[in-house]
């Protein structure tokens, strides 16, 4: 009986701290919103505040300099910066060329805010490379001192701060400021995924070309992670790199993530010189994950792997393993497709039934 009280009691205990944690978790959670959504009536002040500075504009009288300070003492909190964000959207929205006029004459006290940020913590420095990110014009679509604060705002922050400052450095445009920030992510070994990073430079809004071509001559240089990203993003929008990515296709020591991301490439852009090197690769059961990938752009481009690469040993490896997959992609690069027609070729050398 002393055993089963205890028991009871532990369970108790157990549960009452799970309640208490799911109620802290809720206070938690409402309390961080209603400090981060701000209120109606703050953001139609900031939309007051904004209308009066476009109106006073033309008045060569007009002291700028009093805003400016205004915005340093207000904005350096993610609340109020966050309000004053949806008034300007709205101004942007509503009124485009007072927009403009109106965030030319900002840089300067927007730089001076970048600078404040960066001595916060890493969730605030977020919020702000969040509103350059909506309002990439402060930057003047160049790199500067603003684009070079906000690279240094990936030391010791969160994947998300870090990926906020690459979609703001892509929205600016300057491809200088992008592979600067991927020079610092890569030296100093941190961590974004690779489709977050294909994601950020494939809304690059500054010259493409411009950018991939500064991105393939740090080539050598980058990780495995950001080099499957720089193909990806080649992929989509070039078709000018088919002879500078054959070495890699040739390269078996080079990363297989990073070789099935030219494989892809070619998928898309079928190059005749990477025909033989690609069903060379579909042939080599010993690398399914390539081989497959291969076979794949072989017969996007109406070219399947000739059987005569595959040699009896490979087809009675893939054959005796237990899984459909090999299977199928082996049916898959003889032809066969769904139909399996050759069928009694793999009976014989299987000797079991293969089902359709």
């Amino acid at each position: 009986m002393i055993f089963d009280f205890r028991v009871y009691v532990l369970i108790g205990v157990f549960m009452t701290v799970c309640i208490s944690l799911i109620i802290f978790n809720f206070v938690v959670i409402r309390y961080g919103r209603k400090q981060s959504a701000p209120s109606t009536g703050i953001i139609e002040n900031w939309k007051g505040i904004l209308n009066k500075q476009t109106a006073k504009a033309s008045d060569r009288k007009h002291n700028e300099s009093k805003h400016e300070k205004f915005l340093i003492k207000k904005l350096s909190g993610p609340e109020n910066l966050i309000a004053y964000s949806h008034a300007l959207q709205h101004l942007k929205n509503k009124f485009p060329n007072n927009y403009k006029t109106y965030i030319k004459k900002r840089r300067v006290a927007f730089q001076k805010l970048a600078d404040t940020y960066n001595r916060k913590s890493s969730i605030e420095r977020t919020c702000f490379a969040d509103f350059i990110c909506n309002f990439p014009q402060i930057a003047g679509g160049m790199y500067g001192q603003l684009a070079g604060t906000l690279i240094s705002y990936m030391d010791d922050s969160t994947v998300h701060c870090r990926t906020t400052v690459l979609r703001a450095l892509c929205n600016i445009g300057s491809a200088k400021g992008v592979v600067n920030a991927l020079q610092v992510i890569n030296e100093k070994s941190l961590f974004i995924h690779n489709l977050l990073l294909t994601n950020a430079l494939s809304n690059f809004k500054g010259d493409k070309e411009i950018l991939m071509e500064s991105l393939w001559n740090g080539a050598p240089h980058w990780n495995d992670n950001i080099m499957v990203s720089i193909i990806h993003f080649i992929t989509k929008f070039s078709n000018n790199y088919s002879e500078m990515f054959l070495p890699i296709l040739q390269d078996s020591s080079i990363n297989s993530e990073v070789r099935i991301a030219v494989i892809r490439y070619y998928r898309k852009h079928m190059y005749a010189p990477a025909r033989p090197i690609l069903t060379k690769i579909a042939a080599n059961f010993a690398e399914a994950d390539l081989a497959a990938e291969a076979a794949f752009a072989l017969r996007k481009n109406e070219m399947p792997a000739p059987v005569k690469l595959v040699d009896e040993n490979n087809l009675q490896e893939v054959l005796q393993d237990d899984s459909d997959y090999a299977k199928e992609m082996l049916a898959y690069m003889l032809g066969l497709k769904g139909t399996y027609q050759n069928i009694d070729l793999l009976k014989e050398m299987d000797g079991e039934k293969l089902s359709a």
